[in-house]
């Protein structure tokens, strides 16, 4: 997962897919200055063994919720690998609540709420390790939850409405309405793609798109985002922004 995440990303040269074989640190130049200084790589091998273990223990008598944050806050203070720490650590909490039937599709999108209380993230992380306050995470956590819940409900309003009136849309649309929907469908999965991309998806002919994608175009139900004469990206824009913050 880690070697995915780091493909064409900040950090792609740092040893991706891989766990640490030095010491990292967090903030200043080296460690004796640093914010904070991970455990070392024998004392982090044995934590992820821990680590590992503490997520597929159900003898535990803690909510999923509880122990979600609690995983969180071992992984980002183990720090395992060179770079990606905080990306691989926020995908883990989506994919353990869905492996937990906790939520039935990996649409948990907590890192927005991180990245906008960016100072209390920190201070909650900091909270365990400096004053051994693990109340106060958990409190952080469970906020970040209910707020991030609350804006995905109002996100798929917002794109199941946007859904509806695309499809009403798509009967004025030039081509066959199946084809119409098949490419609609296409974007649904992905609100950017090319030509080629869109053939592949929609399992239709380039002829057949071209029509269709250019009437999409001029009806202003895709928007070209490149401005090339060739290889054009197309985004179906008023889907896309319906997942948009709505901070």
């Amino acid at each position: 997962m880690h070697e995915i995440l780091m493909q064409s990303a900040r950090g792609e040269h740092k040893a991706p897919g891989e766990f640490r074989r030095s010491q990292n640190w967090i903030g200043g130049s080296k460690p004796s200055s640093a914010h904070f200084v991970p455990p070392s790589v024998p004392d982090m091998e044995a934590a992820l063994s821990d680590f590992e273990k503490f997520l597929n223990n159900d003898d535990y008598n803690v909510p999923h919720l509880i122990k979600a944050a609690i995983a969180h806050y071992q992984f980002e203070t183990i720090h395992p690998f060179l770079d990606g720490n905080g990306r691989v650590g926020r995908l883990i909490i989506p994919l353990y609540l869905l492996s937990k039937g906790v939520i039935s599709k990996p649409c948990f999108y907590i890192s927005d709420y991180f990245e906008s209380n960016r100072e209390y993230y920190y201070i909650g992380l900091d909270k365990p390790r400096k004053d051994n306050d693990l109340v106060y995470w958990v409190k952080f956590f469970l906020s970040a939850v209910i707020d991030t819940a609350v804006s995905a409900k109002d996100k798929f309003s917002n794109a199941v409405h946007v859904v509806q009136e695309l499809s009403t849309q798509a009967a004025s649309i030039k081509g066959r309405t199946e084809n119409v929907h098949a490419i609609l469908d296409a974007f649904y999965m992905e609100p950017m793609l090319s030509m080629k991309d869109i053939c592949k998806k929609a399992k239709l002919s380039q002829a057949t798109v071209s029509v269709i994608i250019n009437d999409m175009h001029k009806n202003g139900l895709l928007v070209e985002t490149t401005g090339f004469l060739r290889n054009k990206m197309y985004l179906l824009k008023n889907y896309f922004e319906a997942f948009k913050s709505n901070k």
